[in-house]
């Protein structure tokens, strides 16, 4: 397992803005100036003890529009807390769920869904990567195992 490079990537992160985050089938993808991560995985974003949106709220849409659900609703009605916040800390826990709190108590949550897969391959889960090097790797968090790809 790669995890000692993820542990860097996630010092980096420090002191960083949360920049961008977009949303596609599913998949939460948050830009930390050149250091990106996306997570395929079951994501949600608290403040507060509140919920703001999670990954699971893509389940409630309109069924015609891609963006008509409630994780672009929600998005939509609480970016202003969420994006352009310093990273005040982070978490990597020892099954590879990962939390990175924003200043103003958000805290971005990213837990790893599946188990060990019995019927089919390891399920990536979330990947961290330097955008625009594509001579660096991805660090890959799958269900099992770490790699870099």
């Amino acid at each position: 397992m790669n995890r000692q490079k993820i542990k860097d990537y996630l010092k980096e992160l420090d002191g960083r803005n949360l920049d961008d985050l977009n949303l596609a089938c599913e998949m939460m993808m948050f830009c930390f100036g050149d250091i990106s991560i996306h997570s395929q995985c079951f994501t949600r974003i608290i403040r507060n003890e509140q919920i703001l949106l999670t990954t699971s709220d893509y389940q409630n849409w309109d069924g015609e529009n891609e963006k008509h659900n409630d994780v672009w609703y929600n998005l939509a009605c609480h970016i202003d807390a969420i994006i352009n916040k310093k990273v005040i800390k982070t978490q990597l826990t020892d099954t590879n769920d990962l939390f990175i709190w924003l200043e103003n108590d958000v805290c971005i949550q990213m837990f790893i869904s599946y188990s060990h897969p019995h019927y089919g391959n390891d399920r990536e889960q979330w990947r961290i990567f330097r955008q625009g090097n594509v001579d660096v790797p991805h660090t890959v968090v799958y269900s099992q195992t770490v790699q870099d790809e």
